[in-house]
């Protein structure tokens, strides 16, 4: 079958992400090097810098595309309105653990991103934020107690990220249960 440029430079940049994330995987972000990655495609060096500036744009696709952002927005432009918080919460962290379960390879890069330390601590803040304001819409409708919603945010994920991490997962249920006992 014949590709376009346009179908062939896709597929190029995918596969590229994807020898960046076992490379990244593998070594580390600071121990894997952009030669290391090009091996990895079956590329040089040169063509990969075609498609990424650097190292560091390169980590930071990774983790923008492939990472939980994109889910967490999208579960949370759903119609969530009549239902509880406590079940969209457990719906989100369930989503944010089963991509944790199931990419360890991004997971891994995730927790090694040094050389993207700024651009992380950006993606990490703004779904922080989306789930604080999610939480503060919940508050000023009453149903709700008030509370800081950005360190509740913090603390679910945080919890849910550390427990699959060091291989004890949380059931979030329960740990939605401990933030808002109240709140059926």
């Amino acid at each position: 079958m014949t590709r376009t440029r346009r179908e062939q430079a896709e597929w190029r940049r995918e596969q590229l992400l994807d020898a960046a994330l076992a490379a990244f995987a593998r070594k580390g972000v600071d121990g894997a090097s952009v030669k290391d990655v090009a091996e990895a495609a079956g590329v040089t060096p040169g063509l990969l810098y075609r498609y990424f500036d650097s190292k560091e744009a390169l980590v930071e696709t990774l983790l923008t595309e492939r990472g939980f952002l994109p889910r967490l927005r999208e579960l949370l432009m759903a119609d969530n309105q009549g239902r509880p918080a406590r079940h969209v919460l457990a719906e989100l962290l369930g989503a944010f653990d089963a991509l944790l379960a199931d990419n360890a390879d991004l997971m891994a890069v995730f927790f090694s991103a040094t050389q993207a330390r700024a651009a992380l601590a950006e993606l990490v803040g703004e779904g922080q934020r989306l789930i604080g304001d999610f939480l503060a819409a919940r508050v000023a409708a009453g149903e709700l107690r008030p509370h800081d919603t950005v360190t509740a945010a913090r603390t679910l994920f945080a919890t849910v990220a550390i427990g699959r991490r060091t291989g004890s997962p949380v059931d979030v249920e329960h740990l939605v249960d401990l933030l808002f006992p109240h709140e059926r």
